[in-house]
């Protein structure tokens, strides 16, 4: 039976009842004379007879739609509390749609009346006006746009908000896109989450739910994003699935960020930063031209900290930092029709990997001296971590583009891109959060990657259009070796391989219709084809200590003797012999979307969408004793069903999009559990058959005065594992699942910034900001263990300072986390005898100096 919304609240009802007579009266009354005789009239007009039984079954008629099982959580607390979530987000964007249809014509109306009694003269004073919100132009459909008129959901900054805000890291954009999140894996890998959408592993070959990209050209692996900040245009956060467009399938969204272009004339600027942890961060970038035709920008920056870590059992410290990022861009005109890009960018990380924290000790058979170790203070830089092992990481990162446009005609373009690209990592971690090497990892890995995109975009009368070819080509080597020194693990130290080559080759198309002035028809359709190929095993560290373990195991199971030499591959087929596990994992699909936009008036757009996307296929990276473990998980699927509002109110002083989404989740990838025979159950990557995300999100951007401007968002996101599905929870215990929530996965977020700029004197301006973000409870692994709780927190930054009117010099004070909260952002259990807690930062702060010339 179909579940209904019970009567809306009444704040709603009446907020429905008093519009609603403005819409009959903007969209049927169409002239001066009409609209004022109409607008006394209203509270006694047959029209308004019943507005609030009304807008009761326009609420009602939307709940007919939205099954409200669909919303419900793991408790039956939490589905009521989700079911008032929603109700209330579905009202709410209800209201706020006729309020916004209204909004115009009631100005319109008011402005006509004014007009009628007081005449304007010339002699009249003028206030100093309030600047209107900027419009920002995006390419998220690889077109120039205002993002206000694109019907998809869509969360656009500009590079000089990033730097007020604190965006220095794609970690930060949680800070301005609410639904994302963002977390650092056990093993240092990055897992970037859309919506309740993303993909958590430990391998560096870990295709990512979220897509990146730096002027459309793809980023493959989430770990090469680490310097993708550096001098931004502006960055395109795109939320739902994506492939019919860009270059890669991805379920998620999709992170465009927008390089600075080379100038026309000579510019440059740097920035010097000096903060907590004797943190220098030293950027800057010059631009112009070189030629008539070619122009070009190089930009650089340095980040250093000295440890701000600290072990809370010794004297002994940890999390140093060191990067460096740079990027060369060189711009090449030889003609009106013909354009050249070329981009080299990269990035060299020498910093320490982030200690975590004890947070319980979860093996039956763990050593005595783990079980005493005290659990640390509730303190973000307290931790341990192996005394005897360097966590200094040796990375780095390097990409090549190009790009070639070439104007077939005044309506037709041709457009060609091409990367190539090269990783490589080594890190250390621990992953026991104690001085007790109980369980650490070394991780080196190797990528190579090229892609090619080609494709033509054009218009034809009504019709816009976009279709293309694109091939990808991967080399990755991941290698995990466990340190075990002090541990319930048969071994002391083991050796995990992985070796994937991957070849991808897809076709798309997408076409915009403009069926009238007002009225838009969108669809897109892509067909991707797939090739992986996958080596991987598990070897002896050389001692023979965990080769003899698997020997006695192979000779049990299979009834003759099987030696396994001091050093070799040990992972056991289905004969019980060892060899490498060689296998292919060839996948298909087609994404498609469709979609109508409605610009019911300059300011107005209403959009509906439709759209199904896919994530391909992977295999993990696991220490692996039998083949079984090393079973890829198969490609996942969502169909994306979305309906959102694009709002100019008052003069554009206030910009409102909102939307409501509902995921239809097929074959979700997951971390879970297969039982190992030697050393018990062991991460693997598992396929969830069927589950599903629902939810809603609005955000604003007010500006009420000259000067002060705010920005505020809210997204809830509840998650869902649908069916009978039966795997293990964090401990390893075999349990049912169905009717939870994604680990990792908050079911509320809000963003919110403040920022407002006065004049100090004839030459200089003032400003004061800051920003807060709210993260909701969630769990760190399957099964919501309290050992595995992650709870809610606040963050809020503050920043102050003064510049010159030009903005040539600037100088800001910046206080992050002021009230160093306490706060986790991952718990784990990467090892058979410990979970562990990932803190965020402390308390930070510290001064600015910017120049431009």
């Amino acid at each position: 039976m179909q579940a209904r919304f019970s009567r809306p609240p009444a704040p709603f009802k009446r907020i429905a009842g008093l519009i609603s007579p403005f819409v009959f009266e903007c969209h049927f009354l169409k002239s001066k004379d009409q609209r004022r005789d109409f607008l006394p009239l209203h509270p006694i007009l047959s029209f308004n007879y019943n507005m609030l039984e009304i807008s009761t079954k326009f609420d009602s008629h939307i709940a007919n739609y939205i099954p409200l099982r669909m919303f419900k959580q793991t408790s039956s607390n939490r589905a009521i509390q989700g079911e008032r979530n929603m109700r209330t987000i579905t009202y709410a964007l209800s209201a706020t749609s006729l309020m916004a249809i209204a909004a115009p014509c009631v100005a319109q109306t008011n402005q006509y009346d004014r007009e009628a009694a007081n005449p304007p003269t010339q002699a009249d004073s003028t206030p100093e006006p309030v600047e209107s919100l900027g419009d920002i132009i995006v390419t998220a459909q690889k077109r120039s746009e205002n993002v206000n008129k694109v019907g998809v959901s869509i969360t656009a900054v500009q590079g000089d908000a990033l730097q007020q805000r604190g965006v220095v890291d794609t970690a930060d954009l949680i800070k301005i896109a609410p639904g994302f999140n963002f977390v650092q894996s056990a093993y240092g890998v990055p897992v970037l989450t859309l919506r309740g959408v993303g993909f958590y592993d430990t391998a560096i070959g870990a295709a990512s739910a979220v897509s990146v990209y730096v002027d459309e050209v793809p980023l493959p692996l989430s770990i090469m994003a680490l310097g993708a900040t550096l001098d931004l245009n502006r960055v395109e956060i795109l939320k739902g699935p994506q492939g019919t467009l860009y270059g890669q399938n991805a379920t998620g969204g999709a992170i465009n960020y927008i390089s600075a272009r080379p100038t026309d004339s000579f510019h440059s600027g740097a920035d010097l930063t000096y903060g907590r942890f004797n943190r220098v961060e030293l950027k800057g970038f010059v631009s112009g031209p070189i030629t008539d035709t070619l122009t070009a920008r190089i930009a650089a920056r340095f980040d250093r900290n000295d440890d701000w870590q600290r072990s809370y059992t010794r004297d002994a410290t940890n999390g140093e930092g060191n990067i460096f990022t740079g990027r060369a861009i060189v711009d090449w005109k030889p003609s009106d029709r013909l354009r050249f890009s070329f981009m080299v960018h990269g990035w060299r990380d020498r910093s320490e990997s982030q200690a975590p924290q004890l947070a319980a000790i979860t093996g039956a058979a763990s050593p005595a001296a783990l079980r005493a170790y005290p659990l640390p203070p509730r303190d973000n830089r307290a931790a341990d971590f192996d005394p005897d092992l360097s966590f200094k990481r040796n990375s780095w990162f390097a990409q090549v583009s190009g790009r070639a446009d070439y104007d077939l005609s005044d309506s037709i373009t041709v457009t060609s891109i091409t990367a190539y690209s090269k990783l490589k990592r080594l890190s250390a971690v621990d992953a026991d959060g104690t001085a007790i090497q109980a369980y650490a990892l070394i991780n080196p890995g190797r990528s190579r990657d090229f892609s090619q995109e080609l494709r033509l975009s054009g218009d034809s009368g009504q019709l816009h259009y976009v279709v293309g070819l694109n091939y990808a080509w991967e080399s990755v080597f991941d290698q995990s070796d466990p340190l075990a020194r002090t541990s319930s693990f048969p071994f002391q130290r083991a050796s995990a391989h992985s070796d994937q080559h991957i070849n991808t080759y897809a076709a798309f198309a997408s076409l915009d219709y403009k069926l009238t002035d007002t009225l838009t028809l969108q669809g897109g359709v892509r067909y991707t084809d797939q090739h992986r190929r996958f080596i991987g095993c598990t070897y002896d560290s050389g001692a023979g200590d965990f080769s003899a373990v698997v020997s006695r195991i192979a000779t049990a199971r299979a009834g003759r003797p099987i030696t396994i030499a001091p050093g070799a591959c040990l992972t056991l087929n289905a004969n019980f012999e060892p060899a490498q596990v060689r296998s292919q994992l060839n996948e298909d699909n087609i994404s498609w979307r469709g979609g109508v936009n409605w610009q019911a008036n300059p300011s107005t757009l209403l959009y509906a969408n439709i759209s199904k996307g896919y994530k391909n296929g992977a295999f993990p990276t696991a220490g692996a004793t039998f083949a079984l473990q090393l079973t890829p998980a198969t490609q996942e699927s969502l169909t994306a069903y979305e309906a959102g509002f694009k709002l100019g109110l008052f003069d554009r002083k206030l910009q409102l999009n909102g939307a409501l989404f509902y995921y239809d989740y097929r074959d979700k990838q997951f971390r879970g559990r297969i039982v190992d025979p030697v050393i018990g159950p062991q991460s693997a990557l598992i396929n969830v058959p069927k589950s599903r995300v629902a939810g809603g999100e609005i955000q604003a951007t007010l500006r009420p005065i000259s000067g002060l401007t705010i920005n505020t968002g809210v997204t809830y996101v509840g998650t869902k594992i649908l069916g009978n599905f039966v795997n293990f929870d964090a401990l390893a215990q075999q349990v049912r699942l169905s009717g939870e929530a994604f680990p990792l996965t908050p079911d509320w977020q809000v963003t919110s910034d403040i920022d407002y700029q006065f004049s100090v004197s004839d030459s200089m301006n003032g400003f004061v900001g800051g920003g807060a973000t709210y993260q909701a409870a969630t769990n760190g692994g399957l099964g919501e263990l309290s050992q595995f709780a992650i709870d809610s927190y606040t963050l809020i930054d503050l920043r102050a300072g003064v510049a010159l009117k030009d903005d040539r010099w600037r100088l800001t004070a910046y206080v992050k986390n002021l009230t160093d909260k306490f706060y986790a952002t991952l718990v784990s259990q990467p090892g058979p005898d410990a979970a562990i807690r990932f803190t965020g930062q402390p308390q930070t702060y510290g001064l600015t100096l910017s120049y431009r010339y």
